[in-house]
């Protein structure tokens, strides 16, 4: 027969039991915590246009998740998609333009379900902020005071969306002489700001975040496609739920509210 323990030890046990087990549990959490660490970074290639917000927003996604900083590579989306079509790491892709998220899905390289829209922007014209003071709209681009015009090139969904403007106002042939392509649209912007262009076509949030630039006109909504930014998870992510819980922080009240100040569209009923 076993040795009944002492009254006071019996006690000592019952009390080290509970401790015991929270000691367990705490040991575990620092485990996991320690091993969402030491993962690897998240690889987010996204649209030149979301490289302010989307920095901003790592710091508290990354105190939140316990990882690493995501690593971004920003860049035109166009040449983003080629780069993950040619087989560049990527978890998250955010573009600007639906036809590089287009490509990736009919590639079949997207996680199923997991592309969603994110975002609205408007293109607007900006002449350099140091210049003469003088109406300029879209139509006074033809006209002999505006020489060269920074333009995205076909890889950036900002040049697409201009060169449906220009069309639309019966332009193209008139100013095709004057354009100068560029590979972003932060190219494009720090074009005009250095005053190396007389015009340029940029997003209203690139006007908001960067200095150098004087907003002259707004793109009507009917003269070119909806701007939609949307972001997917690549189907080669080695990281699936925490690329996923990414996107869904981007459409954080925070995140929404800083992507308003800094010149992006909420799309009405919808969280990124």
């Amino acid at each position: 027969m076993a040795t009944p323990l002492p009254r006071r030890a019996a006690v000592a046990v019952l009390l080290a039991g509970p401790l015991l087990v929270v000691g367990l549990v705490a040991a575990a959490g620092g485990r996991q915590g320690e091993a969402r660490a030491a993962a690897p970074p998240l690889l987010v290639s996204a649209a030149a246009s979301l490289s302010g917000p989307l920095q901003d927003l790592a710091v508290p996604f990354t105190r939140g998740q316990g990882t690493a900083p995501p690593q971004f590579n920003f860049g035109a989306s166009g040449l983003l998609q080629q780069q993950i079509q040619q087989g560049a790491p990527a978890d998250v892709f955010l573009s600007a333009g639906a036809r590089p998220m287009d490509t990736l899905e009919r590639a079949g390289l997207l996680l199923a379900g997991s592309r969603r829209d994110l975002l609205g922007n408007r293109l607007v014209l900006v002449v350099p902020a140091r210049a003469p003071r003088r109406p300029l709209d879209v139509t006074g681009l033809a006209g002999p005071g505006v020489r060269r015009i920074a333009i995205g090139d076909g890889t950036v969904p900002a040049g697409d969306y201009a060169r449906q403007v220009l069309a639309h106002k019966g332009l193209t042939a008139a100013v095709a002489p004057k354009l100068v392509p560029l590979g972003s649209v932060r190219a494009v912007a720090r074009a005009v700001a250095d005053g190396n262009v007389d015009a340029g076509f940029v997003y209203r949030s690139d006007a908001v975040q960067l200095g150098g630039l004087r907003v002259v006109a707004t793109a009507p909504l009917t003269s070119h496609a909806p701007i939609r930014y949307s972001g997917a998870v690549l189907r080669s992510s080695r990281q699936p739920q925490l690329a996923l819980a990414y996107l869904r922080s981007l459409g954080s009240p925070a995140a929404r509210a800083l992507f308003r100040r800094e010149g992006f569209e909420i799309l009405p009923g919808r969280a990124p």
